[in-house]
């Protein structure tokens, strides 16, 4: 058996046709008809179901298939550690983030790490939890950064800082001559939150709600980044969390009273895998940026 055998076979499922899989792979449809029958005689099984005008996967396949996947994450891992360079003077590192981290984190953090490691590239992706997820346990992230406990099997949690939502206006907006802001006090400021789709939002949303709170909301925006400009250049104000202002001379946090839940931020890797050197690097300065953060939180 070979390792083409196993490609062609994946091919030919995915494609759900011979022919369409033999032109993908750039190859007769005779010859790889020819490799997937004798991967079925060394196997003694029947990977491939025939018989309709689709070609899929037999019981036996699909079984056999995803152990085949798995060896392939691991075969592009083990690529990936032979050309890894441990005095970090190249590199690639694959970081995914919930799109709440845009607006504070993201930006800073790769500014530090890329000082620091100029020669490394950095890939950034913004997307859901459930999606960060799959992509780890794919490999097709090397950690990411989201909330809370996973719900993938083989997905470890490190925890980083807690993050908590607070009022966040201009440096100099009266509101923020309070040193903590009763949230019926909310309701006499014009607002820019995030969409209704965003699980921030679903928080600051549900807290009103629980309270009575009925805000001024003006603008809704699915970006960080233009809420964040409109609260700097306007008398808006925002919930965000209160590390927006971390680096921001112009900005001003307050606490909300009640307080919005605080919520767990967590650094996801897959366990048990090789780690690059890249990724710890990046880790460490992840973890250095978290003390930052917590550390001025307590002031």
């Amino acid at each position: 058996m070979l390792l083409r055998h196993l490609r062609y076979l994946s091919a030919v499922v995915e494609h759900a046709s011979f022919t369409r899989a033999a032109q993908s792979l750039h190859v007769s449809q005779p010859a790889l008809s020819q490799q997937i029958r004798q991967l079925e005689e060394q196997l003694g099984v029947q990977l491939l179901d025939r018989s309709g005008k689709a070609v899929r996967a037999t019981d036996a396949g699909a079984t056999y298939l995803s152990h085949v996947h798995r060896a392939f994450r691991e075969l592009d891992a083990a690529g990936r550690a032979a050309r890894d360079v441990s005095d970090l003077s190249s590199g690639v590192l694959r970081l995914g983030f919930t799109p709440s981290f845009g607006g504070y984190l993201i930006a800073p953090l790769a500014r530090r790490f890329r000082e620091k490691y100029p020669g490394i590239s950095l890939e950034l992706k913004a997307m859901s939890q459930d999606e960060i997820e799959t992509d780890l346990a794919d490999d097709n992230l090397d950690c990411a950064i989201a909330f809370g406990t996973p719900s993938v099997t083989g997905i470890v949690a490190h925890p980083l800082h807690s993050e908590r939502l607070s009022l966040i206006g201009r440096y100099d907006h009266p509101v923020m001559n309070n040193e903590a802001i009763n949230i019926e006090c909310i309701e006499r400021e014009e607002m820019v939150l995030l969409g209704k789709s965003f699980a921030t939002r679903q928080t600051i949303d549900r807290h009103f709600k629980r309270h009575g709170i009925r805000p001024n909301i003006v603008i809704e925006t699915s970006s960080m980044t233009t809420m964040i400009e409109l609260v700097r250049s306007s008398s808006l104000v925002a919930v965000l969390p209160e590390a927006v202002v971390h680096e921001r001379d112009d900005l001003q946090s307050r606490p909300l009273f009640p307080a919005i839940d605080e919520r767990r931020v967590v650094l996801l890797q897959r366990d048990g895998v090789y780690r690059s050197a890249a990724a710890g690097a990046f880790i460490a300065t992840l973890d250095l940026f978290a003390q930052d953060l917590n550390a001025a939180s307590i002031r």
